[in-house]
């Protein structure tokens, strides 16, 4: 049964929280795009959904509990999604798995380590393998991956989160240097920055509170990535003409230190 009867642009965001995600899914369905929304927790994915046909109107999105440490429940996910709302135009892999608080290499099990590089790298090769066929019948379609400062540095504590930030950025050139000349933009974007949500985010505004920074509580847009204005990079990259395609990009506040060129 299809759920797009309209027959709108297909955007499936894999990773779908309430920071980035959601931001994302808002964007493009202001733009015309039906919203594939696609993560583990259904409540989470249930108000996202709620809050865009409330804004945009019933049936611009729908939401998939896909798991994204297994590659069946990624294939199924994508196979509904073909059947319900058409061909995937737009894939924004926003997956990220990792601790707030840091843990020693030493310290860090075998479990967590192979469940964060699924989620953050086998997750995205999944993904990528449905939805690239498609795209390449049409001759035309975008994947962005959101990548993070830990794509490019490793650092103490994070043992378990950037190699599979790193695989990542490499899966994003490989995709990029296959199949750009048959028309799919392949696009990796940087999260220099602790992003404003509940997660690190929200960790820092809880220091900075501790802290009396009041200058930083105070002009939070200038310390923390907002969400919502990095929606509007996606949509820029997804825009953008053939002559001039970007495929890496790295993004800051404008008094967050440039972490990533260090």
């Amino acid at each position: 049964m299809s759920y797009n009867p309209e027959n709108k642009p297909v955007i499936a965001v894999v990773g779908c929280g309430p920071g980035i995600g959601a931001a994302v899914a808002r964007h493009f369905a202001s733009k015309g795009f039906v919203a594939a929304l696609l993560a583990r927790t259904e409540d989470s994915l249930r108000t996202i959904a709620t809050g865009i046909d409330a804004e945009f109107g019933v049936g611009i999105s729908r939401y998939y509990i896909t798991d994204l440490r297994i590659e069946e429940s990624v294939i199924s996910s994508f196979r509904v999604i073909r059947d319900e709302l058409g061909p995937v135009q737009v894939l924004v892999y926003n997956a990220g798995a990792r601790r707030v608080n840091g843990r020693e290499l030493l310290e860090t099990t075998t479990e967590e380590f192979e469940g964060f590089t699924k989620i953050n790298l086998f997750g995205a090769f999944w993904s990528t393998k449905c939805v690239l066929p498609d795209m390449l019948d049409r001759e035309r379609g975008t994947i962005i991956y959101t990548g993070a400062t830990g794509s490019l540095r490793g650092s103490p504590g994070l043992g378990s989160f950037s190699p599979g930030k790193f695989g990542l950025r490499s899966l994003a050139q490989v995709v990029a240097r296959e199949y750009q000349d048959r028309g799919i933009h392949a696009s990796h974007v940087i999260i220099d920055s602790p992003v404003d949500g509940k997660l690190v985010g929200g960790v820092k505004k809880r220091q900075w509170q501790r802290e009396n920074a009041a200058e930083k509580l105070e002009n939070i847009e200038a310390h923390l990535l907002q969400p919502t204005d990095l929606a509007h990079i996606y949509w820029f990259l997804h825009t953008q003409p053939r002559s001039t395609w970007t495929h890496e990009l790295d993004v800051r506040p404008q008094k967050e230190d440039m972490f990533s060129k260090l």
